[in-house]
Parts: structure tokens; sequence; C-alpha cells
């Protein structure tokens, strides 16, 4: 048997080395993203000087439409949040969002918003905004400075389950550990109303796997839940895969895509959740399916 001499066995394998850094690379194509229309279930409008949303962006629609068009949104809440006691400009301002819906020719879908506090008076005014084709009505336990546990806020929230309005509440606040564990309660307590829980409980996502166990014990299954903010935050974080790993133990089929614009631009959002590693049936459930069918768009 022929030995190979040692140099040109190094000299072969050499060749080889340089060969196959010459060689093209043959790079694996990731799977293909969703590529269809998208839903922003969690986008505000800036109507006057005082409000929430931020001073630094235009007042109206024109600049969200612009930015939906550049990102492929072709349906988008137009949030708007009510003030206790100020019943005059809460109608003023669910007017507004019902109108500027109506007149985008099926590009945003209001969401109105009332005072807990504001007792009868609210009431009132979520059977008014029924009638008007309001289909989300926003509660923001911080901005609007309530407990989420206080007895006239599941007051609303039943006669939202009346009337078929989905409730989205901001979901994090971050001097109440016991935010989610209210939340949870309430949607035990409240069956028949729809709830949209934003941000996902923010940096508490954990504690939302529990709304998966308690549907194990036969209980539960009206929660959803948007991811605006969360996503933004985390991806391309430690905690990244983790989230990913929630969104998939709560069901995907329960997961909202939302912007939080002015936080954040619609563009910016989108591109966070195409990065999470989702799969393009499960990018198409939260751009857009699952919105779709929860709200009827």
């Amino acid at each position: 048997m022929e030995v190979t001499p040692p140099h040109r066995r190094a000299t072969a394998l050499l060749g080889v080395c340089l060969l196959s850094a010459c060689a093209p690379k043959i790079e694996t194509a990731s799977p293909p993203g969703y590529q269809g229309p998208i839903i922003d279930t969690h986008a505000h409008i800036r109507l006057g000087d005082d409000d929430a949303a931020s001073p630094a962006h235009s007042k109206g629609t024109a600049e969200l439409l612009n930015l939906d068009k550049a990102a492929g949104v072709t349906r988008s809440a137009l949030i708007v949040m009510a003030r206790k006691g100020q019943l005059e400009r809460m109608r003023v301002e669910n007017n507004a969002v019902i109108s500027a819906a109506a007149e985008s020719q099926g590009h945003f879908y209001p969401v109105v918003s009332v005072h807990p506090a504001d007792g009868a008076a609210a009431l009132a005014e979520l059977e008014r905004v029924a009638r008007g084709g309001a289909k989300v009505v926003k509660l923001h336990p911080n901005t609007q400075s309530f407990d989420v546990s206080d007895p006239e806020v599941a007051t609303v929230v039943q006669k939202c389950g009346e009337l078929g309005l989905v409730v989205l509440f901001d979901s994090y606040k971050p001097w109440d550990p016991g935010e989610m564990g209210k939340l949870l309660l309430l949607s035990l307590q409240q069956p028949k109303t729809s709830f949209v829980l934003a941000h996902m409980g923010f940096s508490q996502f954990r504690e939302v796997v529990t709304f998966s166990l308690v549907q194990k014990l036969g209980m539960g299954g009206n929660v959803w839940f948007d991811i605006s903010a969360i996503t933004t935050t985390y991806v391309d974080s430690p905690l990244e895969a983790e989230l990913v790993w929630t969104l998939r133990k709560i069901d995907i089929r329960r997961v909202l895509f939302g912007s939080d614009w002015p936080v954040d631009t619609p563009a910016v959002a989108v591109d966070a959740v195409r990065r999470l590693g989702l799969t393009a049936e499960e990018q198409q459930r939260v751009f857009h399916d699952n919105a779709a069918e929860l709200l009827g768009l």
C-alpha cells in the first residue's frame, strides 16, 4: 500500500480548503413571510392640543394614513380616551373617530371611549356609539386613573358585552403589580364580553400564560392580546425567544398586531413582528386574520 507523504497530504488539504473558500456560498432561504393586508388594532388619533397623543405629530388622520400605506397597513384603529366628567368632550371625540372612519373609505375603524366613573352617562354613551357603528371601546387604567377592580368598571364592561362591543384595555400599570390578576378576574366575571389586553402586560408578559391555564379548566376564552409596544421593545433582546414562546403558549390565534402610533410608526412595528421568527402562517394570523375574525373587519 502506497503511503502519501505528509507534505503532499497537507498540500491536498490546503487545496480543498482553498476550493471551499472560493466556491460560491449557497445560502438557505428563510421561509417567506406573510405579504398580505395588515390590520393595526392599536393606533391613536390626535384631535386637539391637549390630547395624550404626542404633540410632535400632526392632528387628524393624514399623517397616519400615509404611514399606513408605506407599511402595508390596510385597516387601522383610531383610538380616543374619555376624561372623567367631561361628557360633552367625550361625545365630540367619539363622534370624531366615527366620522373619520366613515370618511376613510374603510381604512379606519373607530375605537371610542367612556370613563367608568361617569356612571349612567357612560352607559348611555355606550348605547349611542353602538348605534353609530362602533365595535371597540378603549379603557385605560393609567390615563383615565381608575382601578380595574372598581365596581363601575365591571358595570361598563358588562354593558359592552350586552351591546357586542369589544373592550380594549391597557394592561400595564407599573405601580399596580396586581393589574394582570385583576384583568383576569374581570374577564372571568364577565364571560360574555370580549377583551383585548393591549401591550400583553408589557414587562409583566410572563403572567399572561395564566389565561391559557384557566382555559384548560374550562373557563375564560374571551381574551385576546395586542402586541403593540412590547414587540418593538423586546425584539432582538435576550427575552425575544421567551416572548415568542409565550405568544405560542397563549395561542397565536389570540394575538393581534398593533403599532401604538404615535409611540411607534406602523413600519417600525411591522418590522419588529417580522423579525420575531414567526412562520408565514403565524404572521398572517397576527397581522390580519385574528383581528378580522374578532372585529368583523
